[in-house]
């Protein structure tokens, strides 16, 4: 990709023009032919001009971007309650956008993002691979995955293998007759979190007999008492909990909802504020860093 953004100077030169009279078409001013100031719009636009925010609001220096699948996973909410917390604190502004899981909108929510003159973006990546990768690498601001981890890429986040291996230990310990793994996320591919949880199950798991479902319909309305489901999100075991209520189940990422309806559902924990604390200090620093969170389970 060329051009990631193009200074008033060089569409000045591109125009042939005086970089005050770009000023002038850029900022909306007088004195400027309606040819030239259309003109060096178009400039602006094809190489991808990139006008910095205004800060309008007392005390902000600057804003961040955030990018989330959407808002219907808990997770996402209170992490976006974090994210503006914690660079409220420190004089920034987050500015958020959804990809709704589209991978095509969530490159252009990122292109948006940083041509709107961001110092950062968070991202919940629905994209990975080595193109993407690049992609990123491109852009001279710090981009931090949150979730999903991207290869090269600054990242804040749980051992998300490792919690799931120990979620499953504990589970074979009661030595349950049947495991049932439910995570509809594992056909798609680019779920990585997703998948270091489920490697995290198969390396635990061993001989003990288990199955896997990834789709909700194949959730049996009845299983026996001595049957464990371990969903790979919360957001999935609230989902089911009611038609499997007999059971024991175990979820991820510890959501509020749980013990706001005393639900009986064990879950592994995290610090989302840490997580948001950790995506702030690499924007700040500029520097790449991978930043682990403790994680605990939370057995109820």
């Amino acid at each position: 990709m060329k051009n990631l953004c193009i200074s008033t100077n060089v569409i000045a030169k591109i125009c042939n023009v005086s970089q005050g009279t770009v000023d002038r078409a850029l900022n909306n001013r007088p004195s400027i032919r309606a040819s030239t100031k259309q003109r060096i719009l178009n400039v602006a636009k094809q190489y991808g001009y990139r006008e910095d925010i205004k800060t309008d609001f007392e005390g902000v220096v600057g804003y961040i971007g955030v990018i989330v699948f959407n808002l219907n996973n808990e997770f996402f909410p209170e992490l976006i309650t974090e994210l503006e917390y914690v660079f409220r604190q420190e004089g920034f502004c987050a500015v958020v956008m959804m990809s709704h899981y589209n991978s095509s909108y969530e490159i252009e929510c990122i292109r948006n993002l940083y041509n709107s003159g961001v110092e950062g973006i968070v991202l919940c990546s629905v994209n990975n691979g080595p193109e993407f990768e690049n992609y990123l690498k491109l852009f001279d601001i710090p981009i931090v995955a949150v979730g999903n981890k991207i290869s090269g890429i600054s990242y804040v986040g749980i051992d998300d293998f490792a919690a799931m291996r120990e979620v499953t230990e504990n589970v074979i310990k009661r030595k349950p007759q049947n495991i049932v793994y439910f995570s509809p996320a594992v056909k798609y591919p680019n779920a990585t979190a997703q998948h270091l949880r489920y490697e995290g199950f198969l390396k635990a798991v061993g001989n003990s007999k288990y199955s896997v479902v990834t789709d909700i319909e194949n959730i049996q309305d009845l299983y026996d008492e001595e049957t464990v489901i371990i969903y790979s999100t919360d957001y999935y075991a609230v989902e089911v909990y009611r038609k499997n209520s007999n059971v024991k189940v175990v979820g991820f990422d510890n959501i509020s909802i749980l013990d706001k309806y005393n639900l009986p559902i064990d879950s592994v924990g995290y610090s989302v504020s840490e997580i948001a604390q950790g995506a702030l200090n690499i924007i700040k620093s500029k520097k790449s860093d991978i930043i682990e969170v403790d994680y605990f389970i939370n057995e109820r």
